[in-house]
């Protein structure tokens, strides 16, 4: 199923107990900083060049290209940022819309 999305778009490959999609970033813009209470992540990029900022650890960017992934336990704030479009696996945990919290908005 996709899901269209400000940056592109979310390609959803499963959700059941485990949720596996593909977000592919179609323009640089910014996701929205926000955070799951139930759901843990982990993100892949699989091309493109990303960068990611997560909260309370830190407020730098961390950048992410080709083969880089991060780990995303329940109730980490992050925004992921797209500088040169491409696509992120992600798998989690069950993916439920009402599992997000937004605190600021995407960003072009």
């Amino acid at each position: 199923m996709r899901i269209e999305k400000s940056w592109g778009y979310e390609e959803i490959i499963e959700n059941g107990f485990y949720c596996c999609k593909l977000l592919v970033y179609t323009k640089p813009i910014a996701s929205s900083m926000h955070y799951h209470e139930r759901k843990h992540e982990t993100f892949v990029v699989q091309d493109g060049l990303f960068s990611l900022r997560v909260q309370p650890y830190s407020l730098e960017w961390r950048f992410m290209e080709q083969g880089d992934y991060v780990v995303l336990p329940p109730g980490t704030v992050h925004q992921l940022r797209c500088h040169s479009p491409g696509t992120i696996v992600e798998a989690s945990t069950h993916d439920d819309p009402e599992d997000c919290i937004r605190l600021l908005p995407s960003e072009t």
